[in-house]
């Protein structure tokens, strides 16, 4: 079937019901797509609308949503992800996790915003988006694939234009940090979004569509979009390294400003820092840029043409990946890292949470906290781990609750081993290592996450975090900007803030100030947070994990800091933070403010 997506938006979702095997489109109204953009905002929205206060995300009850946004199906470079938005069963609270790939452009070019999806199926199944047409159908069969094996499955009968996202056993299995995985590499990675496709027997999404674009501007569109690639060919033209070698750069940094996990934080400088650098793993497997999605032109995505490695095996893991499950368990070797990430992948795991837990492990074994024996520097552990994680299996079931949820299991002193913000395993970047950090792990509206961090600063936090604090939240009001439109948080810098208004103004339409959409940013800001308040989240949750706060950096530049140069400290950042959101003493958006923004909850 053939159609139109105009000005940004198909101004329709699919609701799918699982359990009735029913697939509806229905209309979005355009009030409610103009206050909350697309993607983040507009997934907030109809979560916050639908779903009842303590809802277990494991039960039918859940609501998933795979949104896209403005960007989507227009050719603006690196814009293909989409947002994987839930409750989340690892933090109990909202949870947006964005996946790459083209998945997002194929949402909107089957003539969608937004897949949602509701109750659960009594045996495994798919969702079928193509040719105009939208069906549940039988996937019993794909019960217990790897994610690889289901992708390659589905595409024989799909068609190669046809984007898969599926889950493994991971997610079958219900750990709380199972991730839907694409394109064999590309994961919605944090939170456990995998899992609610588990508890609802969601196999995998199948999706292919035809529908063009009609932007309001199209010549403006061109432009903008023409000038964004050229800023990236020209810093390719300076030597810019990490449109070489992407995000697997960042060892040697990290741990040259103490933030690059060192055996489950321990510290934040790993001796063999250089070992894990991309430029190492580039030289051993040969490999060369690509790109996740399309188009995409800082292609910093690494993959080897090594035949051995097969199709699944081919990528170059991204720094999260390299740290969390190398310098984080001892690691240089870039064999098991690549193994060890490719397990994940196979099996629908998040790599940070997946590392942080084994990273746990490792030290309640060390302390005598758990019976089984683990040492850092061991690649068997991991190989071991990754698969008990996924099937639950020994220790692995503890392991599979997540870090916080497996303290509460072993008990006694491992929870100050349990390196997490509100449940959600914390990113290869230390809080000790740079001031304010600790501030922005402890507000993010999905837990402790690195890309709720935007914000610069070289100063460590041996001094007071408040004057960092306006240049968080405003950070902060951007990011939900972002990603409700959904350009890559790569991209973001090339193209510039000021070009992301004009790209959305030439699709919409809209005459929209860089003003405007930070307005709407922060009304996105808080109705997540409303979210969470409603789901028990206050100022005592605003916070990081005991080692954070307590355990000092034992050498480097920050030797001696904790994530606040003290507990004082701490509480002002949150009295600051709380006043220039214009949140009450207890981190609550105020009625009058939900009132205006439109937003469904909390007014």
């Amino acid at each position: 079937m053939e159609g139109k997506v105009s000005k940004g938006r198909a101004n329709r979702l699919l609701r799918v019901d699982l359990g009735a095997r029913s697939a509806k489109a229905e209309a979005i109204p355009e009030e409610v797509h103009a206050r909350w953009i697309g993607a983040k905002g507009l997934g907030a929205y109809y979560l916050a609308k639908e779903l009842a206060a303590g809802t277990d995300p494991l039960s039918p009850e859940n609501i998933l949503i795979f949104a896209s946004g403005p960007y989507q199906g227009t050719g603006i470079s690196s814009a293909g992800r989409m947002a994987v938005i839930t409750k989340s069963p690892l933090t109990g609270i909202f949870l947006d996790s964005y996946i790459g790939g083209d998945i997002g452009h194929a949402i909107k070019r089957a003539g969608y915003d937004m897949l949602l999806f509701e109750g659960a199926a009594d045996k495994p199944v798919k969702l079928d988006v193509r040719g105009g047409v939208a069906e549940v159908k039988d996937a019993t069969h794909l019960w217990g694939k790897t994610t690889h094996d289901t992708e390659r499955e589905l595409k024989k009968t799909a068609g190669p234009k046809a984007e898969v996202v599926s889950i493994g056993p991971g997610g079958e299995n219900l750990v709380k940090f199972a991730s839907p995985i694409t394109r064999f590499r590309r994961a919605a990675g944090r939170g456990g979004s995998g899992a609610v496709m588990g508890s609802k027997k969601l196999k995998a999404v199948v999706v292919d569509g035809a529908h063009t674009f009609a932007p309001a501007v199209p010549e403006k569109l061109k432009t903008e979009t023409v000038a964004a690639i050229k800023q990236v060919n020209e810093d390719r033209k300076k030597g810019d390294t990490f449109l070489v070698y992407g995000t697997s750069q960042a060892p040697t940094f990290a741990a040259s400003v103490d933030r690059l996990p060192t055996r489950n934080y321990q510290s934040g400088d790993y001796d063999k820092a250089g070992e894990i650098h991309g430029e190492k793993f580039h030289a051993q497997f040969g490999m060369d840029g690509s790109a996740c999605c399309g188009p995409c032109v800082i292609a910093c995505e690494g993959r080897t043409h090594d035949a051995g490695r097969g199709d699944a095996r081919s990528e170059r893991p991204e720094y999260e990946t390299i740290a969390l499950l190398g310098s984080n368990l001892g690691i240089a070797d870039r064999e098991a890292i690549m193994d060890a990430n490719d397990r994940c992948n196979a099996l629908g795991l998040d790599t940070i949470s997946t590392g942080g837990a084994i990273g746990f492990a490792i030290e309640c074994s060390q302390r005598g906290l758990i019976a089984e024996k683990f040492a850092f520097g061991d690649r068997k552990v991991p190989d071991h781990l990754i698969e008990a994680i996924a099937h639950r299996k020994g220790v692995g079931d503890t392991l599979a609750e997540g870090v916080r949820g497996a303290a509460e299991i072993i008990g006694g002193p491992s929870y100050k081993w349990a390196v997490h913000g509100k449940g959600l395993e914390i990113p290869a970047w230390d809080p000790r290592g740079k001031l304010g950090s600790g501030l922005a792990y402890a507000t993010g509206d999905i837990g402790g996450s690195h890309m709720r961090d935007e914000y610069t600063t070289k100063k460590t936090p041996l001094e007071s975090a408040v004057p960092i604090v306006p240049e968080l939240v405003r950070g902060q009001d951007w990011l939900a900007v972002r990603d409700s439109l959904i350009l890559c948080a790569f991209a973001t810098d090339y193209t510039g803030e000021d070009r992301m208004v004009d790209l959305y103004n030439a699709i919409t339409g809209f005459g929209h100030t860089k003003d405007d959409l930070l307005a709407r940013g922060h009304a996105i800001w808080d109705l997540t947070r409303a979210f969470n308040v409603r789901e028990g989240i206050s100022r005592k949750d605003d916070t990081v994990s005991w080692r954070h706060l307590n355990d000092p950096l034992p050498s480097g530049r920050a030797k001696g800091a904790v994530s606040f140069s003290s507990e004082a400290d701490r509480q002002a950042c949150l009295d600051k933070y709380y006043e220039l959101r214009g949140w009450d003493e207890n981190g609550m958006p105020r009625g009058e403010a939900l009132r205006r923004s439109g937003a469904p909850i909390g007014a």
